[in-house]
C-alpha cells in the first residue's frame, strides 16, 4: 500500500519541478532571443548568470527525475504492488506529451528556421550587393570626372580665360552641369571664388553637405598661371545627390545585417534543438512524476481494499477501513464494507448453527456410548432378580459374576462421562514463553514409561525455539498424539517429533510434527478424524484427536495429517510465533 511519506515525497518532487521548468522555460526564451538579436550570431553564455541557467537547471532537473527513476526501478525490481499500473500510466503520459508536444515543436520549429533563413538568402545577399556596387560605381564615376576636370581642364581655361573663377566655373559647368564652384588661391589665400571651401594641398578635399545636396571638391595647386601674389592653385567642386549617399549607406548596413543573420541561421538548428529540448523534456519529466502521483492516488484505495482482502482471506473476522465518498473508488470500498458485515454475519450464525449441530451430535454419540455399557448392566441386574425370584438359595452362583459385570460397565460410564466433562469444560490457555524442546521431551519422558518398547525421537527439535503458549495443553496434545502413534504401531513402533519455524508473507509460526511408522489411517475415516467420539480402536473414546484440535484452535493454531495405509501417519501442529 502506498505510504502517505511516499506520495510527500513525490509532491515535493513534482513541485520542484514544475518551478525548475519554468525557470528553464524562461531561460531558454531569453537565451534564443538573445541569439537571434545578437549580430554576429553568438549569444554571452560566459556571463555567470546565462551559465548557471543553462547548466544548473537541466542538472538539477535531471538528478530530480533521476531519483524518481531510482525508486520506481526499486519498486519494478521487488515487484511492489501496483508497479504494473504505475509502469503503464507512466507510459501513458508520455506518449500524450510526446504527441501533444512534437508535432508543433517540429512545425513551428521548421517555420522558425525558414523565417530565419530567408534574408540570408543567397538572392537577397546578391541584391543587396549588386545594388550596393551601382551606388559606388556612381561615386566613382563623379570622382573620375571631377579628377579629370580638375587636372585637365582647369589649366587650359586659366591660360585662356586668366585667373577669373567666374569664368573658369562657366566654362566647367558648360561641359559637365554638376560642377558647382570654383575657387582660386595665390599665396596661401583666396583670390577668386565661385563656390564653397579651401584647402592649400591637392587631392580630395572633404566633402560637403547642405540639405539634401551633397558636394565633392578637388584642390589644384599648379593652375598653370602667376599672379603678382604668386603661383595660382584652384579648387573645384561637383554636386551630387545626397540620398544616394544615404542608399549607400543603407545597402552597407543591409550587407552587414545579412552576414550576421546568416551566422544565426547557420546555428539556429542548434539553437530549436536546444530550445525544444528545454520545452519537452521537463515536460516529459513532469509527466512522469505526475504520473508517478496519479498511480498513487488512485491505488491508495486500492491497495487498502486488497489488504483488507488479503487480511480477511488469512482469517481476519473483520478488516473494514473508511472510504472518500463522492468517487467510484468510495462506492467500492463502501460495498466491501458492506459485504464484510454480511459475511461476519452470516459466519455468526454459521458458528452457532455448527455449535448447535456439533452439540446434537455430540449428544447423539454419548448417547450410544452410554447405552453400549447400561445393556449389559441391566441384563445382569434381570438376570439376578429373576433367579433371587425362582431360586434364592442359587443366587450365590451368578451374584459375583453378575455384580462384577456391574461395577466393570458402571467404571466405563464414569471414565466416559469424566473424559466428556474435560473435553467440555476445557477452559482458555494461559500463554507464558516455554522453551518447546523441555516441553516435548517432558512429553515424551512422561509417556516412555507406558510404551517401554516404542522408540520415541525427538532430537530434531530446535533448543532455541521458544514459543508464547500453555505448557500444560500443549504437553496434553503432545500426549495424545504419541499415544495415537503407539495404539497405531501397537506399542512397538517408531516415532519421531520434529519442529520447525516457518515464515511466510502474512504469518511466522512453528510447526510440530509427530510421525509414526504404524498402520495409518483408512481412507473412509480420514474426513472425521478430529471429530469428537469417532474412533477406529476397541475401547477409544474419540475424544484424544478432538482434545488435539481443540488446543490447537484455542492457541489461534492449525492442525492436519498425512497419511498412507501401511507407511503411517504425520500429524503436524502449527502454532502462531507471537514475538517478544
Amino acid at each position: 500500500m502506498p505510504s502517505r511519506g511516499l506520495a510527500s515525497r513525490r509532491a515535493t518532487d513534482l513541485a520542484a519541478v514544475a518551478t525548475i521548468y519554468a525557470i528553464v522555460l524562461a531561460g531558454s526564451f531569453a537565451f534564443v532571443m538573445n541569439a537571434l538579436e545578437s549580430h554576429d550570431g553568438f549569444p554571452g553564455i560566459k556571463s555567470g548568470a546565462t551559465a548557471a541557467l543553462l547548466t544548473v537547471t537541466p542538472i538539477a532537473l535531471g538528478i530530480g527525475l533521476a531519483g524518481a527513476g531510482i525508486r520506481f526501478f526499486r519498486e519494478y525490481r521487488r515487484k511492489a504492488w501496483g508497479f504494473r499500473l504505475r509502469a503503464r500510466l507512466m507510459l501513458t503520459f508520455t506518449a500524450v506529451v510526446a504527441m501533444a508536444a512534437l508535432p508543433p515543436t517540429l512545425f513551428l520549429g521548421l517555420l522558425a528556421h525558414r523565417a530565419v533563413g530567408i534574408p540570408a538568402s543567397a538572392t537577397v545577399r546578391r541584391a543587396l550587393g549588386n545594388g550596393l556596387e551601382f551606388a559606388l560605381s556612381y561615386y566613382a564615376e563623379k570622382e573620375a570626372t571631377l579628377r579629370y576636370v580638375a587636372e585637365n581642364d582647369v589649366e587650359s581655361i586659366v591660360a585662356a580665360r586668366g585667373a577669373d573663377s567666374e569664368r573658369i566655373l562657366a566654362r566647367l559647368a558648360a561641359r559637365n552641369p554638376s560642377i558647382c564652384a570654383v575657387e582660386l588661391f595665390a599665396g596661401g589665400r583666396s583670390v577668386s571664388f565661385a563656390g564653397a571651401g579651401s584647402t592649400d594641398r591637392n587631392g580630395f578635399l572633404p566633402r560637403l553637405s547642405v540639405g539634401e545636396t551633397g558636394y565633392a571638391r578637388y584642390f589644384v595647386r599648379d593652375a598653370g598661371t602667376t599672379t603678382a601674389d604668386g603661383r595660382v592653385a584652384a579648387m573645384v567642386a561637383m554636386r551630387f545627390d545626397e540620398r544616394v549617399d544615404d542608399a549607400a549607406a543603407g545597402l552597407s548596413a543591409a550587407l552587414s545585417t545579412m552576414e550576421s543573420s546568416g551566422r544565426i541561421a547557420g546555428s539556429f538548428g542548434l539553437y530549436l534543438v536546444f530550445f525544444s529540448a528545454s520545452l519537452v523534456f521537463p515536460l516529459a519529466a513532469l509527466a512522469l512524476l505526475f504520473a508517478m502521483g496519479a498511480s498513487d492516488w488512485l491505488l491508495r484505495p486500492v491497495a487498502a481494499l486488497s489488504d483488507a482482502i488479503a487480511r480477511v482471506g488469512a482469517g481476519a473476522r473483520r478488516a473494514p477501513f473508511l472510504a472518500k465518498p463522492g468517487d467510484e473508488a468510495g462506492d467500492l470500498v463502501e460495498a466491501f464494507n458492506a459485504v464484510l458485515e454480511n459475511l461476519e454475519r452470516s459466519r455468526g450464525d454459521e458458528v452457532r448453527n455448527e455449535k448447535i449441530g456439533a452439540w446434537r451430535d455430540i449428544a447423539r454419540k454419548l448417547a450410544h456410548e452410554l447405552r453400549n455399557p447400561l445393556t449389559p448392566i441391566r441384563l445382569s441386574a434381570e438376570r439376578v432378580l429373576k433367579r433371587w425370584k425362582a431360586d434364592p438359595g442359587s443366587l450365590d452362583e451368578i451374584l459375583e459374576k453378575s455384580m462384577v459385570a456391574i461395577v466393570q460397565e458402571t467404571a466405563n460410564m464414569e471414565s466416559l462421562l469424566t473424559e466428556f466433562r474435560d473435553f467440555a469444560r476445557l477452559p482458555e490457555p494461559q500463554k507464558e514463553w516455554m522453551e518447546l524442546k523441555s516441553t516435548i521431551d517432558e512429553a515424551v519422558h512422561l509417556y516412555s514409561a507406558s510404551w517401554p518398547a516404542l522408540s520415541m525421537d525427538s532430537g530434531g527439535v530446535d533448543e532455541g525455539i521458544v514459543l508464547k503458549a500453555d505448557r500444560g495443553y500443549l504437553k496434553q496434545a503432545l500426549g495424545n498424539l504419541i499415544a495415537n502413534a503407539a495404539d497405531a504401531t501397537g506399542g512397538s513402533g517408531h516415532v519421531w517429533i520434529r519442529a520447525d519455524l516457518v515464515k511466510t508473507a502474512e504469518s511466522r509460526y512453528c510447526r510440530i510434527q509427530v510421525r509414526d511408522d504404524g498402520t495409518g489411517i483408512p481412507a473412509e475415516a480420514r474426513d472425521k478424524i478430529f471429530s469428537p467420539y469417532f474412533t477406529t480402536k476397541p475401547g477409544g473414546t474419540g475424544l484424544g484427536l478432538a482434545i488435539v484440535a481443540h488446543i490447537v484452535s484455542a492457541h489461534g493454531g492449525k492442525v492436519r495429517f498425512d497419511s498412507s495405509e501401511g507407511a503411517g501417519t504425520v500429524f503436524y501442529m502449527d502454532i502462531p510465533a507471537e514475538s517478544s
